[in-house]
């Protein structure tokens, strides 16, 4: 079953559209409903804070239904980006309580972010020595729609750690400011494999593309993850069809959640690649840890994730 990364770039080929690819407000309360609840709504408060130019409303059934384990969708306006390509842009967001420690959920869905398959064509283009990376993306549509391409910068965001003393971490992406210069230049000089001059000529350029996942640690196991979509796709695919098959995909995608944390659960560790929302290496021992602590197995000894870097 496909997991949350690899739908969100189904989004593309099931709906003919593209794309690929928290915060901690506790209460003094005893009772750990109210807990988590304040949590939520601290993460609502902070995430819009982060994003003015949406509204996000969530209500108490809202947050009900998240403390049942069932997904929360919200449609998020926000204004229209150009004068030129008509419509307005939207983004879509999804929230889910998941049964799993926040490292793991995050692994999970990194390992599920870097899959891809057969229809896209994708190439690193730089990548930095925190996670950062700048990527290239196409996929072939059939006729009669144009192909879509674009430039993403994907990074870990930083500033939220901080502002949350380590409590949100997110990964985000959004379009290269000069994305469309970078394909230039790299099929001039070769640097992504297949791409040709009749690729170019007939793909359309994404007007819209931003988005992140984040998690909220929310304690005794238990994650609040966050996925957020803003796409806009340009061309003839009207946004009412993204908007729709964005919703369909999140949804699924945030049922598929559990067997993408078994999946990461049940991988042996690797060599470390990956990086945590300081944007820090994660270390074998701390991966290893965290399923030792999901599954309630005795502590190995191996060091846990710190809450916060060592200056």
């Amino acid at each position: 079953m496909a997991g949350i990364g690899t739908r969100s770039r189904n989004v593309i080929a099931i709906a003919l559209v593209a794309l690929t690819q928290l915060w901690p407000g506790i209460a003094l309360s005893t009772d750990p409903a109210d807990e988590q609840t304040a949590a939520i709504r601290g993460f609502v408060e902070t995430y819009a804070s982060q994003r003015d130019q949406y509204r996000l409303d969530l209500a108490s059934p809202d947050i009900g239904e998240l403390s049942a384990g069932h997904t929360v969708i919200k449609v998020l306006k926000a204004p229209r980006e150009s004068q030129v390509d008509s419509g307005d842009s939207f983004g879509v967001l999804a929230m889910k309580i998941v049964e799993a420690p926040r490292l793991l959920v995050w692994l999970a869905l990194i390992a599920d972010s870097e899959e891809l398959d057969g229809r896209f064509t994708r190439a690193v283009l730089s990548a930095g020595p925190t996670g950062a990376k700048v990527r290239y993306q196409h996929i072939n549509l059939p006729w009669p729609f144009k192909d879509r391409h674009w430039v993403i910068q994907v990074e870990n965001n930083v500033d939220i750690a901080h502002a949350s003393n380590g409590g949100i971490w997110e990964r985000q992406w959004q379009l290269h400011d000069r994305g469309q210069q970078m394909i230039d230049a790299a099929y001039r000089d070769g640097t992504i494999t297949g791409l040709t001059q009749r690729n170019l000529a007939k793909s359309i350029y994404l007007p819209t593309n931003r988005g992140s996942w984040t998690v909220l640690e929310l304690g005794q196991n238990q994650t609040l993850v966050a996925a957020f979509v803003d796409l806009r796709l340009g061309g003839l695919i009207p946004d009412g069809l993204v908007r729709g098959y964005i919703k369909r995909e999140l949804q699924d995608g945030m049922v598929s959640l559990d067997d993408l944390i078994e999946r990461a659960h049940m991988k042996p560790a690797g060599p470390t690649r990956y990086h945590d929302g300081w944007g820090r290496p994660i270390s074998i021992q701390d991966a290893v840890a965290a399923r030792h602590d999901w599954r309630g197995e005795p502590d190995s000894g191996q060091s846990q994730e710190s809450s916060k870097p060592a200056d």
